[in-house]
């Protein structure tokens, strides 16, 4: 959760330096004494403004100071005094402000900026053993801010400086707390990377301590932070690494369950039994490490003194508490937590342990003492808006309000108040990156059910009017004459953009000018919204020149999960024997296991065509639909929708299919399509990539010609000509596109998103955005052919509307890899296709497929599979994101 990470974050880069470093001003330093009152004068108001809570005030006030100190030519009490301002500026949220005041403080330059750059420059410029404790702590400081700004590896460089400027030191135990926070950021981030497989093969080993590999460097700092530190950062320490057992122990419960699911589907007893005995073990170490340092933390927080920093600490074993079931118990710890900030008039603290004691008494279901007390959460919260920005815990407890008077049948006022918590989140949208990445690391857990809770009472509740304080997507699309469908889709749009950020980790996603609907776009094409509720699956349709539709199937969330997962098994997962990536890439072919892979999968297909699309029909031939363009979010996102299956025939045989992120990213206006370049770039050879053998791709050179046979004005990058140098220099001179042929990867992460070139390297997407970009005008489609996904990913398929989003191209990828006598074939007949200048991209793809499929039909890969349908796993990879037209 959100709040239980922010908490943890702030028990050691908060830790108040305010009181640590206050004894220095009261030191006597050799300068007039009326000058010496005027500095000290400025610190010591701004000290008591801190304390009184005018955090914004005494930021000001810190600069003063700090600017009087350097009048006086004070260096070290200028950098104290600048120290200070930064941890009120992180108090604040304002990252950016409290890293440009620390890099202020070290003198790096005039105008200093929060920079990968600028932070390596002032790393360079740093004599590690000549280092100060003043200026340790000051680099300590700027770590935990690279941490929040998601910098991790230049947080974890920093505050290996600060450990060597802190050593033998009081202020050691705190440093090796914040390493400890940030090496567990950096085990998250190496965990998500992992694929499905890998986590397959840990739980089928039955190994825990490969589950644990990540966090080992965490562990070692936390428990030295325990040893080393004082009271309150022992206690810290402690607590942050119970949170983080908790944590890991609840992200395995998921994925073991799933791969349980998947084997008792395909009969695999033993392999159920080693999940149940792999979830035994790593429980069993795991609680036992609990056990341990809840006992140590419960001594320790009966000495902690009232004060903010010890406050937290309370608020952070209870949330732990909770989480482990001990409500009773972290009642009582939340219950003394408010009085301490009651005590001494703490209010952001007042209104976490309202908001938790809200949270906690909802969990028992007791909704009406909960709402009060997240009303009284939310009142402290606003009351500190008046004069610093609190929205991140505004939005908490008005997501957490909104679930309790749903909770409670009060329909209309939990949409009054999920609609607070959706305006909240839209003015934090810039913010989820770049000024608070707590949020972003928790984007699926506490942002998303924002907007998925407010679409499904939205289109509940459609037999009343929804409140009109909902902020659109566009200031200029608020309007009185919208119902709750199309609020409903808006928040859905807003979700695909808030989600997009999050992957790229800051606010990229250019929107339209005003609200963009398929009536702008495309008068022949339906735009579909799948929305996956817990209770039941809602589709909106949009067609050009009607108003929204709704189609609701009564099924359990639950239930749509096993059959997108028993997609995945027969079509991607690696790690069972007979799914179709293992089948098609062993050789020779076997029938037998075609036919069975076959009739596995094509019940899966036909089931959520039955949800998405058998509902529809009737109005999409009514009115005459020749595109179909899927918004979709979550595992759909890799589902081949072209290869949805009707019983008969696949969609693709119907219509013309996309995908958009979101059409508020499409831009409406068309480009002309007359005498196209085509700027084609290919490898052919075999290439070895981080440790990673892609294999030779022998058509590329066959597929590269043809593109220059059918336009002429194209050029050819091959093998060692195909460099990121070569294509910016080519592209300068304008392409309308940009096909590329070669190897690459689309993941969750846009770090290992990349695709390889000719001289051996990579371009990764933001490499790859900036070359599209350096065009005169960005091509209109980009092709990327032999790339495909991150198999298991369900956020890979973002890295694909990635390149879309950021160079304002559309994109052609494949969710797989193809082989490449198929990938040959499709882009030959995709660009006789596109020869024509009024064909559409999206129509010039379905015929290319469909000339695959007959292909596949007269001449199948092995005479026993005639009967069959041509296998989706040949020709249904290939989609297309962005503007379809």
């Amino acid at each position: 959760m959100l709040h239980h990470k922010f908490l943890q974050k702030f028990l050691s880069c908060r830790r108040l330096l305010i009181f640590l470093l206050s004894f220095w001003f009261a030191v006597a330093v050799h300068l007039p004494a009326q000058s010496q009152v005027d500095g000290q004068g400025l610190a010591f108001q701004a000290q008591q403004l801190y304390q009184s809570g005018e955090l914004a005030s005494a930021a000001t006030a810190w600069q003063r100071a700090a600017d009087r100190f350097a009048a006086q030519g004070d260096r070290q009490s200028r950098t104290k005094s600048l120290i200070n301002q930064s941890q009120v500026l992180q108090d604040l949220g304002l990252y950016p402000h409290a890293c440009r005041s620390i890099l202020q403080a070290f003198e790096l330059a005039e105008s200093p900026q929060c920079e990968a750059a600028q932070i390596e420059q002032l790393r360079q410029t740093l004599e590690p053993q000549s280092l100060s404790l003043v200026e340790g702590i000051g680099l300590r400081s700027l770590g935990c801010i690279m941490q929040k700004l998601g910098l991790l590896s230049e947080a974890r460089q920093l505050l290996q400086l600060s450990e060597i400027a802190t050593q033998n030191s009081p202020e050691q135990g705190v440093t090796l707390l914040a390493q400890g926070n940030v090496q567990q950021a950096l085990g998250n981030q190496i965990r998500e990377r992992w694929s499905y497989s890998y986590i397959t093969e840990i739980i089928d080993r039955q190994e825990p301590s490969n589950a644990l590999q990540p966090y080992q460097e965490a562990f070692q700092a936390y428990r030295a932070s325990a040893q080393q530190g004082e009271l309150l950062t022992r206690t810290q320490a402690q607590l942050n690494h119970l949170a983080l057992l908790i944590e890991i122990e609840a992200w395995w419960q998921p994925q073991t369950s799933r791969r349980i699911q998947s084997w008792q589907r395909h009969g695999q007893a033993m392999l159920v039994t080693i999940a149940d005995n792999f979830t035994a073990l790593l429980g069993s170490e795991l609680a036992q490490k609990r056990t341990t340092l809840i006992e140590q933390i419960r001594a320790n927080l009966r000495q902690l003194p009232p004060t903010t920093p010890g406050i937290y600490a309370h608020l952070n074993y209870a949330q732990s508490l909770s989480k482990l079931g001990q409500t009773a118990a972290a009642e009582s710890i939340l219950q003394t937590a408010r009085q301490q900030a009651q005590l001494i008039q703490d209010q952001r603290s007042e209104s976490y342990a309202l908001g938790y004691l809200g949270e906690n008494y909802g969990q028992q279901g007791e909704l009406e003492r909960a709402t009060a007390l997240t009303n009284q959460a939310l009142a402290v919260a606003e009351t500190l808006n008046a004069t610093a920005d609190a929205r991140e815990i505004s939005y908490l407890w008005q997501s957490q309000l909104g679930k309790l008077l749903e909770q409670s049948q009060r329909p209309e006022e939990a949409i009054a108040s999920y609609t607070l918590a959706f305006n909240t989140l839209q003015s934090l949208r810039s913010d989820l990156n770049t000024n608070n990445q707590t949020v972003q690391f928790n984007f699926r857990q506490s942002v998303k059910p924002v907007y998925l809770n407010l679409a499904n009472l939205l289109l509940k509740n459609d037999n009343f009017a929804a409140t009109k304080s909902l902020t659109a997507i566009n200031a200029t699309t608020a309007g009185e004459n919208e119902d709750n469908l199309e609020l409903a889709r808006q928040v859905i749009e807003s979700l695909q953009l808030a989600e997009l950020d999050n992957f790229f980790q800051d606010p990229c996603s250019t929107t339209a000018d005003i609200t963009v609907k398929i009536d702008d776009l495309d008068s022949q094409a339906a735009v579909i919204y799948p929305i996956v509720l817990n209770d039941r699956l809602e589709v909106i349709l949009s067609v050009a020149g009607q108003p929204l539709k709704r189609f609701t199937t009564n099924i359990q969330s639950a239930v749509v999960d096993r059959t997108l997962d028993g997609l995945y098994d027969s079509l991607y997962n690696q790690s069972v024997n007979n799914s179709a990536v293992n089948i098609f890439r062993t050789t020779p072919l076997n029938p037998r296991e075609i036919e069975e892979n076959t009739q596995a999968l094509l019940p899966n297909l036909r089931e959520i065509y039955r949800w998405l699309i058998e509902p529809l029909a009737d109005e999409l031939t009514s009115n005459q639909v020749e595109t179909l363009v899927f918004v979709l979010s979550g595992k759909l996102q890799n589902v081949p929708m072209a290869a949805l299956y009707d019983g008969k025939q696949y969609l693709l045989e119907k219509y013309e299919v996309a995908l958009a992120p979101s059409l508020q990213l499409l831009n409406p206006t068309s480009t002309s399509r007359n005498n196209r370049r085509i700027l084609a770039a290919g490898l052919s050879q075999q290439a070895e990539i981080k440790g990673e053998i892609f294999p030779a791709l022998n058509n590329v050179p066959q597929e590269l010609d043809q593109i220059t046979q059918i336009f002429p004005r194209s050029q050819q990058l091959l093998n060692q000509e195909f460099t990121a140098e070569t294509i910016k220099q080519k592209l300068q001179t304008g392409f309308d596109l940009v096909h590329l042929a070669t190897h690459g990867v689309f993941s969750s992460d846009p770090e290992q998103t990349f695709i390889v070139t000719g001289d051996r390297n990579t371009i990764d997407l933001d490499t790859l955005s900036t070359l599209l970009n350096s065009s005169p005008s960005p091509p209109e489609l980009v092709i990327l052919s032999a790339c495909d996904t991150a198999i298991g990913d369900e956020r890979a398929a973002l890295g694909l509307a990635g390149v879309a989003v950021r160079s304002g191209s559309s994109t052609i990828g494949s969710l797989w890899s193809v082989e490449d006598v198929s990938t040959s074939k499709l882009m030959s007949w995709f660009y006789q296709e596109l020869e024509n200048p009024a064909t559409k991209k999206a129509h010039a793809l379905q015929q290319a497929q469909l000339s695959l499929i007959q292909s596949l039909r007269d001449q199948p890969p092995l005479l026993e599979l005639k009967q069959l349908p041509p296998h989706p796993y040949f020709w249904a990879a290939y989609v297309l994101v962005g503007n379809w037209q």
